[in-house]
């Protein structure tokens, strides 16, 4: 599988850097080897995940059982009845790993976040106790705009990795048009509305591929830009599976 240019590239500017610099952990300052993610094992082991028990749709911590059909978090969502999973919560050092990559562009991090993505994106893909069935990952897709402006997409730096390591293809078929405003900021009704109709898929399944698609964001708040995209893929004749992300946002969730 080869990695998206645009990784590529920050990746052998790392390389040259760490030649020069020592790296270091992005949250304590610790030296790190070179060539590693930049977080070190402690505070890795800090982040805060999100543990049993979880909601088997919306993937937040609960206590419902999931023959319920959803918790009381599903209903302040905007995620309908697309599934969701995230390793952590978008809290403390995941909030800070996620605004590393976002806005300063720290690529290094893209490896380990993807990796951290797996144990989620296998429950949504029904494979935590099996071999799952051929999917096809679908980052989420950003604006033209912001692609010029961040150079990257940061959804597909992370599915390069969790490709890699799922052993699954990663396609880019999505494309994002410029809402009225930035969602970030947006309450959940102003993010629902702000994206609608706004995402497109460019392409359907490939004859004799698979027609099982997961989506992949660095971050899901209140499920109204996976929810967009999901009905494109569906439109597209794509079988959505859900969206897994790095980190979940958690005050989306409260009343």
């Amino acid at each position: 599988m080869r990695a998206h240019p645009a990784l590529e590239a920050l990746r052998l500017a790392g390389r040259g850097f760490d030649v020069v610099f020592p790296p270091c952990c992005v949250l304590c300052a610790s030296t790190l080897d070179p060539g590693a993610v930049p977080v070190c094992a402690t505070c890795w082991h800090r982040l805060p995940r999100i543990l049993p028990p979880r909601c088997d749709r919306c993937g937040a911590t609960s206590l419902t059982p999931a023959e319920s059909g959803g918790c009381a978090a599903c209903a302040r969502s905007a995620l309908g009845r697309l599934r969701a999973a995230a390793a952590f919560r978008l809290e403390a050092g995941a909030a800070r790993v996620v605004r590393e990559l976002k806005y300063r562009g720290w690529a290094a991090l893209a490896g380990g976040m993807g990796a951290a993505m797996k144990e989620p994106a296998l429950r949504l893909m029904g494979g935590e106790t099996f071999q799952p069935a051929p999917t096809t990952l679908v980052p989420v897709p950003v604006t033209r705009a912001r692609l010029r402006e961040r150079g990257f997409n940061q959804a597909q730096l992370l599915a390069e990795p969790l490709g890699a390591t799922l052993g699954h293809p990663v396609r880019a078929v999505l494309e994002r048009l410029p809402g009225r405003r930035p969602q970030a900021g947006l309450g959940r009704s102003a993010r629902k509305v702000n994206v609608r109709g706004r995402v497109r898929a460019s392409a359907g399944p490939e004859a004799g591929r698979p027609k099982a698609a997961l989506l992949v964001d660095d971050v899901v708040t209140t499920g109204a830009t996976a929810a967009a995209c999901a009905r494109a893929l569906t439109e597209a004749g794509w079988r959505p599976l859900g969206v897994v992300s790095f980190a979940r946002a958690w005050r989306s969730l409260e009343p």
